[in-house]
């Protein structure tokens, strides 16, 4: 009895008798002397042993041995991955609040900008969940588990497809109200989930699929070199790169426009570029630099630790731009604010008081701002004013 030949991605293993353990050369060596070897076990059943898994440990010791430059700048980008995901998390759900509590923020924009913060916030929490254990050195994780670290993985590419799709449909209904009328009425929200959250699970699922019957690895490592991965890559690529013409012409239309109105050379570039820095987190055009693959050690380490950045702020860009920099939140949270302090104990002034709101007696200096702000009346007091 014996154990099949198999190629895991970067090694043919021969036909092996069982109960034995086969040595390979490392596939990727730098050494000069002993040659570190990666091995695979053949168990008595005439299966390979750890669920069809090579061990690289050797070879992967070696390669941080022989280039730490390396070491450090992956340990950089995960760090980098691993800290920007939590900032960006707790943003993202602040955000995804201030949408969702004021009433008269609602509108088919802000219902697909919470889909889109909602997606990012999965994907940041997917993320630290998945890099926890390396930043945090365990001993124990879900890698442990290989049902669970197969599930985590699934999750992980779900979370990245379903943002980017979603990315796709912000730049889709954008496109439409700037340029072209593809939806004659209200947007339909049915087709936008379906994209959004629907296709990526059909994605990864006929991924998942493919590696459970070809790729039977304990945590389904390595699986990016193999042809199935096109599987996730092309579809991303085919949204990236729509919303990327998508941007080009929305900006094309509105340098037009304002030429139309004849709005002075560096006014419009300004404009310009104040519309492409706004846009581009928003449509994910610079996911499109994942794609790239620099040659040389210090073109390598720019564009990991730049990738890092970009990838990791995401979320960061999003909610600043699009929340707390947004004039209709502003309008909201800022006479919030000032309510809360003419509110406060300390307030000096004046006590007599205009009539109530509900239960709450406003101070004189803010009767009348609040009487003049609809969207005071609507979201904070939910109370209609009286007097």
């Amino acid at each position: 009895m014996v154990c099949e030949p198999y190629w895991d991605g970067l090694t043919c293993w021969p036909e092996t008798p069982v109960n034995t353990t086969v040595f390979r050369p490392c596939p990727i060596n730098a050494s000069v002397g002993a040659v570190p070897m990666a091995h695979r076990i053949c168990r008595a059943n005439g299966t390979w042993s750890n669920g069809n898994w090579t061990n690289y440990t050797l070879c992967l010791l070696d390669m941080v041995k022989k280039n730490p430059m390396e070491n450090d700048v992956g340990q950089s980008a995960r760090d980098i991955y691993f800290f920007g995901s939590i900032i960006s998390a707790v943003l993202l759900t602040i955000t995804l609040f201030i949408f969702s509590y004021f009433r008269t923020l609602q509108c088919n924009r802000i219902s697909i900008h919470k889909n889109l913060v909602l997606s990012f916030i999965v994907r940041c929490t997917i993320l630290v969940i998945y890099l926890e254990p390396l930043v945090t050195n365990r001993k124990s994780s879900y890698r442990d588990k290989p049902w669970l670290c197969k599930l985590l993985t699934c999750l992980h590419q779900y979370s990245l497809i379903a943002n980017i799709f979603w990315m796709f449909v912000e730049g889709l209904f954008l496109h439409n109200r700037v340029a072209v009328s593809v939806f004659n009425s209200e947007a339909p929200f049915r087709v936008f989930y379906a994209v959004g959250w629907g296709l990526p699970a059909l994605i990864v699922l006929a991924w998942a699929v493919c590696l459970h019957l070809y790729h039977d690895d304990p945590c389904w490592n390595n699986s990016f070199n193999l042809p199935y991965t096109w599987i996730i890559i092309v579809p991303i690529m085919i949204a990236l790169m729509v919303n990327l013409i998508f941007l080009c012409n929305i900006i094309r239309i509105l340098i037009t426009k304002l030429r139309a109105n004849n709005t002075v050379e560096i006014c419009l570039n300004r404009k310009a570029v104040k519309a492409l820095a706004v846009l581009f987190p928003l449509l994910g055009t610079s996911n499109l630099l994942f794609f790239l693959k620099p040659q040389g050690e210090t073109s390598v380490i720019v564009y990991r630790i730049t990738n890092a950045i970009l990838q990791s702020s995401q979320g960061i860009f999003v909610s600043v731009i699009y929340c707390f920099m947004n004039g209709e939140v502003s309008n909201l949270l800022v006479p919030m604010a000032t309510v809360s302090s003419i509110l406060s104990p300390g307030f000096p002034g004046s006590h007599s008081y205009p009539p109530e709101v509900g239960a709450v007696q406003i101070h004189p200096d803010a009767y009348e701002r609040i009487q003049e702000t609809e969207l005071l009346r609507a979201d904070i007091f939910r109370l209609p004013l009286r007097g």
